[in-house]
């Protein structure tokens, strides 16, 4: 069950480490055209369900309601063996506890964030979850703590997150000319993500380039956006490249990122970019989130690292002083962060993840 791209690429691989290891396994569920290629039956696509925020619910409530229901006659049609959830609480949590009350075992690999908000949600991991497979340091001593058996694992993207060319080869790849500074920008990769932050990035290139003369803007795509939906904002500004496939090569061979908050802004951690941390959503999603949130930041390196390693502009988005960073990172960001990088890598951990995962799913379903 995964319900975004992040949690599709992370369960994509588990099902091929998987297969790898026990061929006779079938699969099915949510997922894209990743989890389609690595062989599970896709009952449902999930960009009609993906999304953040609260008030964002509601224009996809009618796909929601559609995609629970589907899944419940799916799961009472074909009585899985086993149910293993990707992220996506809000959602898997409904599953898992319909799963369970039927007698079909639950794992959750990468499981919600219940060290940041609702704590509350442990008592429903606690009841409805077999295992909890951990990709964080922190989050098994606290599974531990409440007597929910649980595994780390350690984070796959340690192992996964590698850039394909030389910087070189790189802008030779893409045929562009890599004489000003260069920036990469992630808007997100979900379509409120991107509505909300293209402007605001847009806005953020042009007063950096006021003060710092012409930049070269890379934009790498998330696999499922529509490209069309990020040309439209794009289409007159001739240095603002759009890159399919290039994400790794992009942050790795950039100055600086500038990246809205969510998965990609570890990535840009192992692969040793100076980053900038953005996130807007509606005003009621905000205020919900601000009365639940229990963390200090939001990016996970971060929180990681217990300290702001990443500047981080969350909600108010002052442009000035994005900018300001953003100049200051420009001469000498990643001189400055090399250290609390390495700190955060070796927190971490160099784990074969899903190998892991693997192993403790495969056990589980032994005894």
């Amino acid at each position: 069950m995964a319900g975004e791209l992040s949690g599709e690429i992370h369960a994509t691989h588990l099902v091929k480490t998987l297969k790898e290891a026990v061929s006779t396994i079938e699969f099915t569920g949510f997922g894209s055209k990743k989890l389609e290629e690595a062989g599970v039956n896709v009952i449902y696509d999930y960009r009609d369900i993906s999304l953040t925020g609260v008030s964002e619910i509601i224009p996809k409530s009618k796909h929601i309601v559609k995609a629970y229901k589907l899944l419940k006659k799916h799961i009472m049609i074909t009585k899985p063996t086993l149910l293993i959830l990707v992220d996506f609480p809000g959602f898997n949590l409904k599953i898992a506890k319909f799963a369970s009350l039927r007698g079909i075992p639950v794992i959750y690999f990468i499981p919600p964030q219940i060290w940041a908000w609702r704590q509350n949600r442990i008592e429903q991991i606690k009841e409805y979850v077999n295992l909890v497979l951990c990709i964080l340091p922190f989050e098994k001593e606290l599974y531990d703590k409440h007597a929910v058996d649980a595994v780390y694992i350690g984070h796959p993207f340690v192992n996964t997150v590698k850039p394909i060319y030389t910087k070189e080869a790189f802008f030779e790849k893409i045929n562009v000319q890599n004489n000003t500074p260069v920036i990469t920008v992630m808007p997100g990769s979900r379509d409120n993500e991107i509505k909300k932050h293209m402007p605001i990035l847009l806005h953020l290139i042009e007063k950096i380039e006021k003060r710092l003369g012409k930049l070269l803007v890379l934009l790498p795509l998330a696999e499922n956006v529509d490209r069309k939906m990020i040309q439209q904002f794009v289409s007159q500004r001739d240095n603002i490249i759009i890159l399919e496939g290039f994400n790794y090569d992009a942050l790795t061979h950039c100055d600086i990122a500038i990246i809205a908050s969510g998965s990609a802004t570890l990535e840009a951690t192992i692969l040793g970019t100076p980053t900038i941390v953005i996130y807007k959503i509606s005003l009621l999603s905000y205020l919900i989130a601000r009365a639940f949130v229990k963390v200090k930041y939001i990016s996970l390196p971060n929180l990681i690292a217990g300290r702001e390693v990443f500047p981080e502009f969350i909600q108010h988005i002052n442009l000035e002083s994005i900018a300001d960073r953003a100049i200051d990172m420009l001469k000498d960001g990643r001189e400055k962060i090399k250290r609390d990088i390495e700190e955060i890598k070796g927190k971490l951990g160099t784990f074969d993840s899903y190998k892991l995962a693997k192993d403790a799913i495969i056990q589980f379903l032994r005894r």
